[in-house]
């Protein structure tokens, strides 16, 4: 007899070294401006509904069985005859002459005046503030310069619109 040394086999788990990459957001303090509404609190006066419960009896029908003989109807042939007199009145068609005057149709020509309205964009002057620091005083003289308004150029520009449309229409049309 011999002895034999079998070498045994176990299973192991095998371990991995796994690089991870982490990505962390750190949140930064800011400064917001917000505007708050507040509302207002107003009183009104409220209307409360309350549920009432109301208990009704309602007849209901009721059904009752009742036997009810019927009487058998026997069906037998009977001849009538009844003479019947008829009146009928046919229309007969009347032809009657009329004399109708019929107006005659005159075409002239009519001169139309149509009211058109333009819509016109004015361009409003805009104007911007701007501070600006000079470390030097100067001392400057102010002039005035008179600025025509937008209502004044309007209707300058509206005049000379209306001249211009006047000149094209033609001799026959002119407004008198």
């Amino acid at each position: 007899e011999e002895i034999v040394h079998v070498p045994m086999i176990m299973q192991q788990e095998r371990q991995r070294h796994v690089h991870v990459e982490q990505i962390v957001d750190v949140h930064v303090p800011q400064m917001q401006e917000e505007l708050v509404h507040v509302p207002t609190i107003i009183q009104q006066e409220r209307i409360q509904q309350q549920m009432v419960e109301m208990v009704v009896e309602v007849p209901v029908p009721m059904v009752q069985e009742e036997i009810v003989h019927v009487p058998k109807i026997m069906l037998q042939k009977r001849i009538s005859q009844q003479m019947v007199e008829e009146v009928v009145e046919v229309p007969v068609p009347m032809i009657q002459e009329e004399i109708v005057h019929v107006p005659t149709i005159i075409t002239q020509e009519r001169i139309v005046q149509h009211m058109v309205e333009m819509i016109v964009e004015v361009p409003v002057p805009m104007t911007q503030e701007e501070i600006v620091h000079v470390p030097k005083i100067i001392q400057q003289e102010k002039v005035e310069v008179p600025v025509p308004t937008v209502m004044e150029e309007l209707k300058a520009w509206l005049a000379s619109d209306m001249a211009r449309l006047v000149a094209a229409m033609p001799a026959a049309s002119a407004p008198t």
